[in-house]
């Protein structure tokens, strides 16, 4: 495009989501948040899960993956999932765990700095992956480019 040397295709994988697909992706991840907070925060999570919780350190790896995947969608919805951004998103986010960690004995929980550690390293693995799918996908289409039909 535009003397890019991209080929249409390549150049529209980078643009941004359409405004419906940016909507839904930041809607979907603000309620994940809503619950995730409420869940960290609720006195007494076995009535929410039941008696049979998996490990905690687990259930804090899942749920920070989850948040960083989501949250990397929503900033590769709008094209921006290049350079600085992934690092900065996962500051930003684990800045958010230490809060969610620190406020969390204002509500009867214990905090434990473990537990930020697997939000941490789930945050790492969910943005990890939107970041390696959307490499894959870039070189895949370079090298279709770079191929004479």
């Amino acid at each position: 495009m535009a003397g890019d040397g991209r080929s249409p295709k390549t150049a529209l994988f980078q643009q941004p989501f359409g405004i419906w697909a940016q909507r839904l992706i930041a809607l979907v991840t603000a309620v994940y948040s809503a619950v995730l907070v409420f869940a960290t925060h609720y006195p007494k999570p076995e009535e929410l899960v039941g008696r049979r919780l998996p490990s905690d350190k687990l259930m804090h790896f899942v749920a920070y993956g989850v948040l960083g995947l989501l949250a990397a969608l929503v900033v590769r919805s709008r094209g921006r999932l290049v350079g600085r951004f992934p690092p900065l998103l996962g500051a930003g986010l684990a800045a958010w765990g230490v809060i969610d960690e620190a406020t969390q004995p204002l509500f009867g929980r214990a905090a434990d700095p473990l537990d930020w550690v697997y939000d941490v390293t789930g945050l790492m693995i969910g943005i990890g992956l939107v970041v390696g799918i959307n490499a894959i996908i870039m070189r895949s289409q370079d090298r279709r480019d770079a191929c004479p039909t």
